[in-house]
């Protein structure tokens, strides 16, 4: 009754001649993602919690016709800096749910204060229909293996859709955060994407914190 529904979508292009593979590897990985942003203090993997009859959660999502990962469920400690100091100061933790897709990820956030957003993490190609009006569209699994941003018909872009509720009395706040931090996060993830000595798909990102300044 007193909470607000609401979502926020943004996008932002990936440079010329980026791995496509390597972008799918860094978004296969919490850690990679989640310390993205510079108010992330640190995570650890915890486990599933269990449902009335004593087994862990499982999750039977699908996506573009193949089944998606087991979920896995973490612990974040951060600086919630969209908060005012006189009503939450020090830090929060939180858990969050992460679930790799084939064309990124999805991480449901569980915080305090009833706040819980789902976002969704992806790769995406632009396309121009015939009516010439260009959007963004999900690409199938197959098209994605060894995909390179230099191919023609058109750009890749990282995408993130956040589907939030909160309380109403802290919604504006919310919503500024949202709209702010997927303009860091993004750009952030193109840095990482553009850093040398990455291994190859499989293999484990580099995990580096950036610095508040940095942004």
């Amino acid at each position: 009754m007193f909470d607000i529904n609401f979502t926020h979508a943004s996008a932002t292009a990936l440079p010329p001649h980026v791995s496509i593979d390597l972008a799918i590897d860094i978004l296969h990985h919490f850690e990679a993602v989640v310390k993205l942003s510079p108010d992330c203090r640190g995570c650890k993997q915890i486990p599933p919690p269990a449902v009335k009859n004593g087994l862990p959660k499982t999750n039977g999502a699908t996506t573009n016709g193949s089944t998606a990962a087991p979920m896995q469920y973490w612990e974040v400690e951060d600086d919630l800096p969209f908060m005012p100091k006189k009503m939450w100061s020090g830090g929060v933790k939180y858990n969050a749910e992460f679930l790799q897709m084939d064309d990124g990820c999805d991480i449901t956030v569980h915080a305090p204060g009833g706040f819980t957003s789902t976002n969704h993490w992806r790769i995406v190609r632009e396309t121009i229909p015939e009516d010439e009006t260009m959007s963004l569209a999900r690409v199938k699994s197959k098209d994605l293996l060894h995909a390179e941003t230099g191919q023609g018909g058109g750009g890749w872009y990282v995408q993130i859709v956040s589907d939030a509720r909160c309380s109403r009395t802290f919604a504006g706040i919310v919503k500024g955060f949202l709209k702010n931090s997927h303009v860091q996060l993004e750009k952030a993830f193109i840095e990482k994407l553009k850093e040398p000595a990455h291994l190859p798909r499989g293999g484990r990102p580099a995990l580096g914190r950036r610095r508040s300044s940095e942004m």
